[in-house]
Formats: structure tokens, sequence, C-alpha cells
């Protein structure tokens, strides 16, 4: 591409991001049944004008949420540089994807409302939030991040359970909260993610870890 080229196909990428975050916020704003037009009022066009940047609603649809799941991995940045006792990571790690959702419910029931699969997968935009989530843990705990090297073929189910569980959990309290607030809810599921932990790497492993834990903490 020539130097113009660049430049016009930077500019509507440009734009189309900002089509896309002023939909996250009418999604905040109106809830998840947030109307195209609606959504257009936000991003101060027309709604021909939207659908100009975007292929159809599932076109909008997917980029809004691959911008939720790009936000979410950014505010939980701090989870991806652990430090400290191992418990106290995973409890860090619980209360930040909490506070997300509990500070986005609107936009996290809209991706599971309104994202389709696409055409190659039965993934969602919902799923696909755990799967990045899972994704991240994952290799933490292949490569040792967390203080001891666990081998894949424990880690990845362990990571993509732990957080389908914690996620499952927090979809249904976000309807139905039984009166618990977030930090009791975050208290129980550190409880049981950390039950189901040490069960499945066993007691050589939850040491190796521990120990690492206590000295990086020092």
């Amino acid at each position: 591409m020539d130097g113009r080229t660049r430049r016009w196909a930077g500019h509507r990428e440009a734009r189309r991001l900002e089509l896309v975050d002023a939909a996250v916020c009418a999604i905040e704003e109106h809830g998840p049944e947030v109307t195209t037009e609606q959504i257009a009022a936000r991003a101060g066009v027309s709604r021909p004008g939207l659908y100009r940047h975007f292929d159809g609603k599932d076109d909008l649809q997917a980029a809004i949420a691959a911008r939720s799941v790009e936000r979410l991995v950014t505010e939980l940045e701090p989870v991806w540089r652990p430090s400290g006792r191992p418990r106290e990571m995973l409890e860090r790690a619980i209360a930040a994807h909490l506070r997300w959702l509990s500070s986005h419910e609107n936009v996290y029931h809209y991706l599971k409302r309104n994202s389709l699969p696409s055409s190659d997968s039965v993934e969602t935009a919902s799923t696909n939030v755990r799967g990045v989530v899972s994704l991240h843990v994952a290799r933490m705990l292949v490569d040792g991040s967390l203080g001891a090297e666990i081998p894949a073929a424990t880690a990845h189910p362990l990571a993509y359970g732990l957080v389908g569980m914690v996620d499952a959990a927090a979809a249904h309290w976000l309807d139905e909260p039984h009166d618990a607030d977030v930090e009791a809810l975050g208290a129980q599921l550190t409880e049981a993610c950390w039950a189901v932990i040490r069960v499945t790497v066993g007691s050589r492993v939850m040491n190796a870890l521990n120990r690492v834990g206590a000295e990086t903490a020092s």
C-alpha cells in the first residue's frame, strides 16, 4: 500500500474502534437489550452510517465482544504479574474478575444473550472471555509463574475448570445474589478453588508453591 492508502486504512480502523467504544457505552447505559438505533445515537451517527463500518449486526457484535475481552484482559493485567503467596494471588485474581463482572454487568449479559456462534466454531463471546482468562492461567501454571511448573496435561483442565466455575457462580450471583455481597462470594470461591487446586496438584507441588510464595513475599 502507498502512504495515502495506509493512512486511510488507519483512519477507518480508528473510526471503527470509536464506534465500538460508543456501542459498549450504549450497552452500559441501556442494558443488554440495547438497540442498534441507541448505539448509533450514542456514536453520533445514523444507523446506515454505523453499518458503513461493519458487515452487518454479527460483525458489530463480534467487534464489541473482541473489545470487551481486550478490556477485561487489560483490567486484569496485574494478575498476570503474580507476586506473593499462591492463595493470595488466587484471591486477588478472583476479586479482580468479580469486580469486572459486577462493574460491567450489562456488557456481560449482552455478550451472553446476543453473541452468536461463528460459522466454524460453537464458541460465543461470553465463552471466549472465559477462554482468554483460562489460557492465561494455564500458561502461568505451566511456565512456573506461580512458583512451580505443572504439566500441561494437568494445568489446562485445572485452569479451564477453575475459571469456568468462578464464571458460572458469578453469573448466577449477578442474577440471584441470595443476599451475598461480592466480598462474600469472592471468599467462598477462593476457598473452593484452593481446595480443587490442592487435590489436583498434590502435596509436593503445593509445598513448592507455598515455599516460593513465602520467599517472594519476604
